[in-house]
Order: structure tokens, then C-alpha cells, then sequence
């Protein structure tokens, strides 16, 4: 099946595994979908199925779900199950990119740990696994990985700078069940991205290699590019966006700068005009899906001019991360980690996931008295690292004033 479907809390959310979209549904439209499931077609199932979310031969199943999200409970302001996993299966890294906020070390998540993680997150409903690092293509246990989470029925994602991504590991990984690979690159030439990355080359061939097995006819799996937006690659942007055309990548993902060990995080970070640009040049593009880091709250609601239930951070909301000591953290950006006797205690009892999911009852200025607050609360990995206190606001957002004026 190309869509994963989920009970939520009166609520279905429904994953398609070839873009790695989820659409929530709930209210009117949840009445909608479940009418169509008995038969009487209507123009928001005739939408879906448009987008190739619905198919006719999910009613029975569409109609159990529905029946299940009415019992549902799920942690405030959160789904009932993590919707991705993202889990570090190393420190291992033969790169020395300047911006890497991460200690290179031999430590690797154990494979009977990534074994039963793996085995939770499907009997949990957890839709999308995304592997990460240190560089994944070093873990020993990458392939058995791939192939479990396959098995599973679970999607399956990696983000790497593409060394050692030849051909035939390619064909390999593709063969096991991988569903989309992004190439980690800080600037479209060796210039712009040595100010942030080491490797250039590496993540270069790997997109060539990816688009020459796409023109071959092969079905690779989906591919995109994961830019870091600084100071010093800002103005490079629509050069990268013409790279990634060039290369035919589906999407780029854009990351918001978080503090390192080897960096002067307030030298490299966005200014409040460049972020005003940014907002332009996204807005101006076409021909290419960008998707914009969660951390980027502020400008998700800049650029959508709405709010949702969880359109801003989502660690401990929509998605949950692991690192390679087997330690569950709301993201990999942030220094608050534990460990529990099962993924699903996590996500229902973690005081420290309760904290990030409640944090705009007690956040403070400017954020407090922003409209798009429900919305946002912005990154509290950048928060912590830059002012030591979980519950300030955000003062780098240069879209305050209209928050103050827009509703």
C-alpha cells in the first residue's frame, strides 16, 4: 500500500510513503471520509483521491480506523504515536565539517537495541524511520536496518553526505526497502560549502549517480538535498536551488542553523534581514518541493500566513529521536536525553517531552504575546544553547511585528 493509515485521537492521519507527507484529518472533514466509506462519495474524497492519498479499496480499513480514533487518547498537544523516529545509528564519522554540532566518536547504536527499537515503532504505528549519524553508510548494521524496517511496513529514509554511496551500494540499500535518501551539502560550489561542510565531492557524485540511475530507467529511490541556511551560503541559495534541479532532486530541505562546538553561533547565523530574504526567495521558487525545518516555526507561519496544532517544533510532537547510545531525546539538537523501558512509556510518561509539549503556557517574551504562538514557540535547542532558560522567546524572529498586527 503507497498510504499508511492511523487512528488519532478523533482524527485519522494518513502517510504517502512517496513524498513522505502525512495529512491529518479531523472534524468535518473526518465526516466527510467516513461518509465515503459508507458508500456516498463527496468532494473531499474525491480530493484525496486526486492527491493519491485515497484509494476505493481502503474503505474497510478507512472505516475500522475511523471507528478506533474515537477512543483514542493521545498526549496534550501531541499524536497518539511518534509519526518518524530518527534515530543516530553512529558517531562514526571520517568527515570534519565545521558546523557539526555532533562528537565523532567509535559509538554505534547496538544492533539487538536497534532491533527491538525497530520492532516498538511498528507495533506503535510509527509511519517513517529516518536513519542519521555520524554517517549512517558507516553503520555495520545499515543493511539488516534497512531490510527490518522494511519488513515492518514502515518507510525508510537517510541522511548522509554521500560517502561511499557507489552504485552498488545503492542497488543494494534500494533493493532492501530504502525509500528516500537526502544528500547533505552547504553550498552549490566547493567555495560556499567548505565554509560549513567537508566532503563536497562526495555529496556531488552521489547526486549524480542517483540522477544517472533515475535517466536509466532504474527505480531508485526518492532523493533530496538538506541545506543549513547561515550567513555565509544565504546568497548562494538560488545557485543551490539550480543545482538540485540540474541533478533532479525532488526536494530541499531547508535547516535552520543550530549552535556547534567549533562555531560563533551569532557570526553565522541568520540575521533578521537575510531571514526576511529567505522568506522572498522560498516564496519565489517553483519547479522544485522545499520543505522547511520545524525549527523554522517562524517561518512556516511567515510563509503559510496560518497556525495549526502542530505546524510548529516537533520534538516530542510529531517525531522523536534516539542516539547511538540508545538515549530518547526530543531531537537530536537537544542535550535532554533518558532512557525508558519501552519507546511507548516514553511517549506517554516523559516529563521531559510534557515539558516541550506544554512550554507555550509558560514562554516568555516575545513570544508570549504572539499570535502565531500555538503555531510556533519556535527552537528550544537554539533557546537553551544561546540563553540557558527553556521558557525564553525567541528574540532572532524578524516576523514579530506582523505575529502583533495579523491574526
Amino acid at each position: 500500500m503507497k498510504v499508511n493509515v492511523r487512528a488519532e485521537q478523533n482524527a485519522l492521519m494518513f502517510f504517502q510513503r512517496s513524498t513522505a507527507r502525512t495529512a491529518y484529518i479531523n472534524g468535518e472533514e473526518l465526516e466527510a471520509l467516513i461518509q465515503w466509506t459508507n458508500g456516498k462519495e463527496n468532494e473531499f474524497s474525491k480530493r484525496l483521491k486526486q492527491l493519491g492519498i485515497l484509494e476505493d479499496n481502503q474503505k474497510e480499513q478507512i472505516g475500522k480506523q475511523a471507528l478506533l480514533a474515537k477512543k483514542k487518547t493521545a498526549p496534550l498537544h501531541s499524536f497518539c504515536a511518534p509519526e518518524s523516529l530518527h534515530i543516530e545509528l553512529t558517531e562514526r564519522c571520517t568527515l570534519n565539517c565545521p558546523q557539526c554540532y555532533k562528537l565523532v566518536s567509535d559509538r554505534e547504536l547496538p544492533e539487538k537495541v536497534l532491533e527491538d527499537i525497530l520492532y516498538q515503532a511498528a507495533e506503535f504505528g510509527v509511519f517513517q524511520i529516518a536513519f542519521g549519524g555520524g554517517e549512517p553508510l558507516l553503520y555495520p548494521y545499515l543493511s539488516q536496518a534497512i531490510a527490518k524496517t522494511a519488513q515492518y511496513g514502515m518507510a525508510c529514509s537517510i541522511t548522509t553526505s554521500g560517502y561511499g554511496l557507489s552504485k552498488e551500494r545503492l542497488n543494494e540499500l534500494k533493493a532492501l526497502g530504502l525509500n528516500h535518501i537526502q544528500i547533505s551539502l552547504g553550498g552549490s560550489t566547493k567555495e560556499i560549502h567548505n565554509y560549513s561542510r567537508d566532503g563536497f565531492f562526495y555529496g556531488i557524485e552521489a547526486l549524480q549517480q542517483l540522477k544517472q540511475q533515475k535517466k536509466e530507467g532504474n527505480l531508485i529511490p526518492s532523493y533530496g538535498i538538506n541545506w543549513v541556511a547561515r550567513m555565509d551560503n544565504i546568497d548562494d541559495f538560488p545557485s543551490l536551488v539550480n543545482l538540485a534541479k540540474t541533478v533532479e532532486a525532488q526536494n530541499i530541505n531547508i535547516l535552520r542553523y543550530k549552535p556547534s562546538k567549533g562555531e560563533e553561533y551569532q557570526k553565522v547565523r541568520l540575521s533578521k534581514e537575510k531571514l526576511l530574504k529567505l522568506a522572498t526567495m522560498v516564496r519565489d521558487i517553483d519547479g522544485i518541493a522545499i520543505k522547511v525545518d520545524s525549527a523554522f516555526s517562524f517561518l512556516l507561519c511567515h510563509l503559510n500566513k496560518r497556525q495549526g496544532n502542530f505546524t510548529g517544533c516537533g520534538a516530542g510532537r510529531r517525531f522523536l529521536a534516539i542516539d547511538a547510545q540508545g538515549f530518547f531525546k526530543p531531537c537530536s539538537h537537544v542535550s535532554l536525553q533518558e532512557k525508558g523501558r519501552s519507546l511507548k512509556e516514553i511517549w506517554y510518561h516523559s516529563k521531559i517531552l510534557e515539558d516541550f509539549r506544554q512550554m507555550n503556557s509558560s514562554i516568555g517574551m516575545p513570544c508570549k504575546v504572539c499570535n502565531y504562538l500555538n503555531g510556533c514557540a519556535s527552537c528550544r535547542a537554539i533557546i537553551m544553547a544561546q540563553r540557558g532558560n527553556f521558557y525564553d522567546g525567541d528574540e532572532e524572529c524578524p516576523f514579530i511585528s506582523y505575529c502583533f498586527t495579523h491574526k
